[in-house]
């Protein structure tokens, strides 16, 4: 049946042999437009309803509530025609999941320009796309009739209206991506994309994959902490029983709370009347107050944080059809290129806690646990080619031993925990801006004295001091700064009779300088991540990537190839780090267990 309004040209589909005579057209085109419409966003408990292609000439709207997918498989999961789609990663799943379909190539016109504006906006839906590239008003207010229960498109009936919609979600797809593709060209971007659209499969299998968490070992551990946060509170009540103007004891002679440990008003009074006159409670504050009652106060909230975070919320998440986690990761989360997780975010789970023991391996499998070692610092030797920073990784010299010996012009085997700490933290700190302030905060020293740290630091490593002063100064020259693999951050540099344009100006040179390091990290942890899936694919072993916290990869390997997967894990990563890294070593650090490890 073929429809035409003023709007669009569709042909509904509503049954096999209408499906099949499309079939020869499919087959023959380059390129084909894909949108997909379901009663749910998440994939295990939604009910597929439409699926839209739209040829240069054509556009179909099969409907899914009468008619089997199954003619058209082959040409939805061949690399060619390339598929066009607005946020892949969900149509990928959706007909993974309902229709036994794994989607061929894919060009996310979503990802795609979140390439081309990134660092200056996150306007990338659909509508924005339409207007931007086209110049065209859509509405999308009809796309959440598909998922009201109370409307018939919810049982498969649609009304022309909705089928307009979905038509037209469809047919813009390929003019937007013809524009599209040439902004990516100009702007250098073009290999990016390739990379970002191969890693859509990818966090596909992975998101619909999850991860298995042990129920009962999550409560035990949140009592655990629970008491020991009891513990602290009533051993602080206790400390502060004399000094509280708030102190109160009831008929049994027990004593109540002295003063409640979430107000700041409470806390500030308590402190002021010790001798310690603080401007606030922040924890940047405490952290700089030598005091063990700011000690204790930031262990009490450490705990409460950890309590309320990783509580019964996480579990909530638990998915009712799989009764596994199932995150969603965000490929372009940050700007510089990582990866962001949300539904409950991994990211958070500290990586010492017992929170990571929860998350186990399923009956018959062992999970991997593999992460590149020190991935940043090779990055930095990499861009700056500062000699001490090569020779150390190329000698296999622990880098944070060798910097202490030349802060503190010590021999290597005289330098303790301390010192080897504070080196490290000046090192991870070069990636983030730091300066001697912030760096005086961590430590414990003063700020001259963290200055004068720094100032032996550079004249250790001077081609790391060269590097970074000239990219923080082409950063805001150019407005644009790239990693390794070729990723682009964009700035918007401030008006110069803008107040704040000091300011502004040193948070683009401190973005600046991040942005290559984390940002080329980004980028060899995705190509691992493409790397070991099609090896894993390729080899139909029976291993699943579960999940990435930036520059770690976790995996899901059945017993009997555990082995096989691990040697692949770590040769595939290495093999993803030397793709941009040619003058140091890469090393991966890998652990097998019953449980998420690090």
């Amino acid at each position: 049946m073929e429809t035409t309004t003023t709007e669009v040209k569709y042909r509904l589909i509503q049954n096999a042999e209408e499906l099949t005579k499309i079939v020869p057209d499919l087959e023959k085109q380059q390129i084909i437009s894909l949108d997909t419409e379901a009663t749910s966003l998440d994939p295990f408990q939604a009910k597929l309803l439409l699926v839209q292609l739209a040829t240069k000439d054509q556009a179909y709207v099969i409907d899914c509530t009468k008619v089997d997918l199954t003619p058209i498989k082959h040409v939805l999961e061949a690399d060619r025609p390339l598929k066009i789609a607005q946020n892949a990663k969900f149509d990928y799943e959706l007909l993974k999941v309902k229709a036994d379909i794994t989607l061929g190539v894919v060009y996310d016109t979503m990802l795609a320009e979140r390439l081309i504006t990134n660092g200056i906006s996150r306007e990338i839906s659909l509508k924005t796309l339409a207007e931007k590239y086209l110049g065209l008003k859509i509405d999308k207010s009809i796309r959440e009739t598909f998922t009201d229960p109370r409307n018939p498109a919810y049982r498969g009936k649609f009304t022309e209206e909705q089928l307009n919609y979905a038509s037209r979600d469809a047919e813009i797809l390929e003019e937007i991506f013809r524009k599209q593709s040439k902004v990516l060209a100009d702007q250098g971007l073009i290999e990016t994309a390739k990379l970002e659209f191969a890693v859509v499969p990818v966090v596909g299998e992975m998101e619909l994959r999850g991860s298995l968490i042990d129920q009962k070992k999550w409560r035990a551990h949140i009592a655990e902490l629970e008491g020991k946060r009891d513990l602290l509170h009533r051993e602080i009540q206790e400390e502060l029983l004399h000094l509280s103007p708030y102190s109160q004891v009831d008929l049994f002679g027990n004593v109540a709370d002295t003063v409640n440990l979430d107000s700041p008003i409470q806390l500030l009074a308590i402190f002021k009347k010790i001798g310690v006159d603080l401007p606030n409670t922040a924890e940047a504050t405490l952290q700089k107050t030598n005091h063990p009652l700011a000690k204790k106060v930031l262990e009490y909230r450490a705990y409460e944080k950890m309590i309320t975070a990783f509580g019964e919320s996480i579990l909530e998440k638990i998915n009712p059809v799989t009764h596994r986690l199932h995150p969603d990761f965000i490929q372009l989360g940050a700007d510089t290129g990582r990866f962001a997780c949300n539904n409950p975010n991994l990211q958070q789970i500290p990586a010492d806690s017992g929170f990571r023991s929860c998350f186990v391996a399923t009956d018959g499998y062992k999970l991997i646990t593999a992460d590149y070692s020190q991935i940043e610092l090779r990055i930095m030797a990499e861009v700056s080619e500062d000699p001490v920073f090569l020779e150390a990784f190329n000698q296999d010299t622990d880098l944070h031993t060798l910097t202490a010996s030349q802060m503190f012009r010590i021999p290597i085997e005289k330098v303790d925990k301390d010192k080897r700490f504070q080196a490290k933290s000046i090192n991870f700190g070069l990636m983030y801006g730091r300066g001697p302030a912030s760096l005086s905060n961590q430590i414990g020293l003063s700020v001259d004295e963290a200055r004068k740290l720094l100032d032996v630091y550079f004249n250790a490593y001077k081609g790391v001091k060269r590097w970074l002063d000239r990219t923080g100064r082409e950063s805001v020259r150019v407005g644009y700064v790239r990693t390794l693999g070729g990723r682009k951050r964009l700035f918007t540099l401030p008006d110069k009779t803008d107040p704040e344009y000091q300011k502004l100006i040193g948070s683009i040179e401190r973005q600046g300088k991040n942005t290559p390091i984390q940002g080329t990290s980004a980028d060899i942890t995705k190509y691992a991540l493409i790397y070991i899936y099609r090896q894993i694919k390729d080899r139909n072993l029976n291993a699943y990537l579960i999940h990435t916290v930036h520059d770690e990869i976790v995996v899901e390997a059945g017993v009997e190839v555990v082995d096989q997967v691990a040697a692949i894990v770590e040769e595939q990563m290495v093999a993803a780090g030397e793709k941009l890294l040619k003058k140091v070593p890469v090393k991966v650090d890998i652990h097998i267990a019953d449980c998420w490890e690090k």
